[in-house]
């Protein structure tokens, strides 16, 4: 997840029902983008061989103030879709989760001393911590995903979207095997990180519209497909 992802990140907006203020939502994402923009920055320093300053390994958001953050409820006035921005808050906490074993690291590296060419800075460039791959989205995780149901407008099949879902799951837990075993010393088999799942078969997958069954919001299923090419095409570029 880049900071541009929370920059556009948009949500379905509520009508005659509660929904989440958008101006306190919308100042949780700039606030954290502007982190995530300068982790990413000092990830980019260590990853090519740079000591980062020790206060610059300070975080400024955690995993924690993006959990508990609670948003004004709107009425009578528009708001955001609950369900989606905490679904979406799930996946930035999850990401900073990820940057802050990262950067516990790589302090305890720079705190002992060790130089950028040691094994312990070597280790610390895995963004899960020492010598470990973080695994984002599980398959279960995606198997379990809801999406709003439409009544009286196009949707799409739902049937056909939790089987795909399904086959996404099925590789994102095969690859995340792979990882874990060459985080082991058990180099991948090149010709087997792709053989099932490409990111543009995601990009490729087309769902037959629903009128009056009802099926599954559009704009929703095609957000989280959009994260799930990039969160495929992170882990077989692991690989690779």
């Amino acid at each position: 997840m880049t900071a541009h992802d929370l920059c556009v990140k948009a949500f379905s907006a509520t009508r005659l029902r509660p929904g989440y203020s958008m101006v306190g939502v919308d100042a949780l994402l700039d606030w954290a983008a502007a982190e995530l923009r300068r982790l990413h920055a000092i990830v980019r320093v260590v990853e090519s061989g740079g000591t980062p300053e020790p206060a610059e390994l300070v975080p400024r958001i955690t995993p924690t103030e993006i959990r508990s953050t609670r948003f004004n409820t709107t009425r009578f006035f528009s708001g955001y879709h609950e369900s989606e921005v905490g679904d979406f808050l799930r996946i930035v906490e999850r990401e900073f989760a990820n940057l802050h074993r990262f950067f516990s690291a790589v302090s305890a590296a720079a705190s002992a001393g060790t130089s950028c060419d040691d094994d312990r800075w070597a280790a610390a460039r895995h963004r899960g911590g020492p010598g470990s791959f973080h695994p984002g989205t599980t398959g279960t995780e995606v198997t379990a995903k809801t999406f709003t149901r439409t009544r009286f407008r196009a949707g799409y099949d739902t049937a056909q979207v939790d089987a795909f879902l399904g086959r996404v799951g099925r590789e994102l837990d095969r690859l995340q095997a792979m990882a874990e075993s060459a985080r082991d010393g058990h180099p991948a088999d090149t010709a087997s990180v792709t053989a099932d799942l490409t990111p543009q078969d995601i990009v490729n997958a087309r769902f037959d519209s629903t009128w009056l069954t009802g099926g599954y919001s559009e704009y929703e299923v095609d957000d989280f497909l959009d994260f799930l090419e990039h969160e495929l095409a992170r882990i077989q570029t692991y690989l690779s």
